[in-house]
């Protein structure tokens, strides 16, 4: 398994929405939030400008206003924290990714560049300069994510990608099983890799997956913390691990039903939803992107029912 300068990658890293204020400005006391109700659940980390973060909705000088309220709030917690450096283009990325470990981000998440798909080739190039623009103490988290960019990082460009040390974790948003299975059969011992979603980490632990990005655990915090933690100990067949699993698989399948909201178009309004369910304060989207419509609020507040209740009980 790698090994880690900074606070290592592993456990539940919920994701943490951007907070806006109510003319779309940035709100850093609403960042401080989110990542204090993390702290406060037991979570060893978090992300902080994933995809459905906004990672593409901030400005050069807001990027950096969140990224070091993101360090300073989540280190007083004790948190591992992730800021997210893909940007549309390599300069922006690096910058992204040096200012994070400047400020001194356990780790970045990078996803090639968006907007007009680059090659494989391309993409490995883009990985391995960032990686090597910079220090080396801060690791880097590749994003898996073909939707945001037309490409799917295969077993045989983690070869390559695996020459450059400080690439050390994955987020795998490939839920296509023979790609996810054969990632954590074939480089599962060499990086750590993250399951996209929290419920999917029951199938991943089995083979080798050392942590999820959390999207539904804000329904449940400690639940959702405590699920992966089993999980990683092999306890997939306790009847809470059980339980626990089903009330966030709920969760995950509400918002896949055919009558939801497309999740692409609505990545940012479904993070607010789920979140404001553990008491985050993000505020609308930022246009043009748009909040759900609110009967879909109301179903996702009723499939969280189940893990709500699993969690009064802890």
């Amino acid at each position: 398994m790698p090994e880690f300068i900074r606070k290592p990658l592993e456990g539940l890293l919920p994701l943490i929405p951007l907070s806006l204020d109510v003319d779309q400005q940035i709100d850093l006391d609403g960042v401080r939030h989110s990542i204090g109700l993390v702290a406060a659940s037991g979570a060893p980390g978090c992300i902080v400008f994933g995809s459905m973060g906004q990672m593409t909705s901030v400005s050069p000088a807001e990027f950096d206003a969140v990224c070091e309220t993101a360090v300073a709030a989540g280190h007083e917690g004790g948190l591992a924290v992730v800021v997210g450096s893909t940007a549309s283009y390599q300069q922006e990325a690096v910058r992204r990714a040096r200012y994070a470990e400047a400020c001194g981000a356990d780790g970045s998440m990078l996803a090639a560049p968006f907007a007009l798909p680059p090659t494989p080739e391309w993409a490995m190039s883009f990985f391995v300069e960032v990686a090597e623009s910079l220090d080396g103490d801060m690791a880097l988290m590749l994003y898996n994510y073909s939707p945001l960019n037309g490409v799917n990082i295969s077993v045989d460009m983690w070869e390559r990608l695996l020459e450059a040390p400080n690439i050390k974790a994955i987020k795998e948003s490939n839920t296509a099983l023979p790609h996810f299975d054969e990632v954590l059969l074939t480089i599962g011992d060499r990086v750590n890799v993250f399951c996209g979603n929290d419920p999917a980490f029951f199938h991943g632990s089995m083979l080798g997956a050392v942590g999820a990005t959390g999207i539904f655990c804000w329904a449940g915090m400690r639940t959702a913390t405590r699920f992966v933690t089993e999980c990683r100990r092999g306890n997939h067949n306790d009847p809470w691990v059980r339980s626990a699993y089903e009330a966030l698989q709920q969760l995950s399948a509400s918002i896949r039903r055919p009558d939801m909201p497309l999740m692409l178009s609505y990545e940012h309004g479904y993070l607010k939803a789920v979140s404001e369910l553990g008491g985050a304060r993000p505020g609308l989207p930022r246009k043009p992107y748009g909040p759900l419509p609110d009967y879909a609020v109301e179903r996702i507040g009723l499939a969280a029912k189940a893990l709500a209740a699993i969690e009064a009980e802890l």
